[in-house]
């Protein structure tokens, strides 16, 4: 009788734990004190609840969680579980295999915290702002977890390509895409294979991708979008491209109106893949 008494005050608790907005912050998934995750849970949530992993920009090598913090709670807000990632920056000993291999730690912690929490711990849906949303395309694309949907916010896609080097050096990050690649641009053209293995565009797989960008984009062209876009339906990848009108790379998501535009297909194409 005492065990059954018991076992009923931990279910309530446990139901109600469920049914109460939780903000766990800085929890570690590895010893890099870059190594940590935000997890936000919405008041309602079961084992069906889609988990969203946030991945921040910075250009893979400067800002933090705290970059994607708001928009992260918005989609907790939207009933989404969210885990809002760090995680380290390229230099000359850490490149993309590595800040990968942070994703998919940071992936299993979350997965695995899922059983405590009582969350869905099988899958989950990946999320990204620019150098964030690039990780978010290549890790969907190269992982054998299952993911259900990625959605990328202006992406860079096409790391090998004659024009985007040339802009990468406009902007003065071609040094910071080549510690990515741990590889150098060739001025012949001829570049070195490895920036093709960064590239999303050449790593498809048929998860259901929704890009999201800025038709004015100054720091990440708008055609790395594209042509992504018309690549996944080449090959009958589910995709969608939103375009944000004269946007730049804040996609729209720093105005009141496109802000809700942006979420609501957000939340759609999560929603329809789950």
């Amino acid at each position: 009788m005492k065990n059954i008494f018991c076992s009923i005050i931990a279910l309530i608790a446990f139901t109600a734990s469920c049914l109460a907005q939780k903000d766990l912050i800085n929890l570690a998934y590895g010893k890099h004190p870059q190594q940590t995750v935000d997890l936000f849970l919405p008041k309602h949530y079961s084992g069906s609840t889609p988990v969203v992993i946030m991945i921040h920009g910075g250009a893979w090598m400067m800002g933090g969680k705290e970059y994607t913090d708001k928009r992260a709670k918005d989609l907790r807000d939207r009933g989404f579980v969210v885990a809002n990632i760090d995680y380290r920056y390229v230099s000359e000993t850490v490149h993309c295999n590595d800040l990968l291999e942070d994703v998919d730690n940071a992936v299993a912690y979350v997965q695995k915290e899922g059983r405590k929490h009582g969350y869905n711990t099988d899958q989950v849906n990946m999320a990204g702002i620019s150098a964030g949303a690039h990780l978010s395309l290549l890790y969907g694309y190269t992982t054998k977890r299952k993911v259900n949907s990625i959605t990328a916010i202006c992406p860079p896609t096409k790391l090998d390509d004659g024009d985007i080097i040339q802009h990468l050096k406009n902007v003065k990050l071609d040094h910071v895409v080549e510690l990515l690649a741990d590889a150098k641009f060739k001025p012949d053209g001829r570049q070195d294979e490895k920036f093709t293995l960064v590239s999303p565009y050449y790593r498809i797989m048929r998860i259901p991708t929704l890009l999201i960008h800025g038709d004015n984009d100054h720091l990440v062209p708008y055609e790395q979008s594209s042509s992504l876009y018309m690549s996944l339906q080449e090959r009958n990848v589910e995709s969608r491209l939103l375009t944000m009108k004269g946007k730049d790379h804040d996609a729209g998501l720093n105005d009141a109106d496109t802000e809700k535009e942006a979420y609501d297909n957000i939340v759609d194409w999560i929603n329809l893949y789950n």
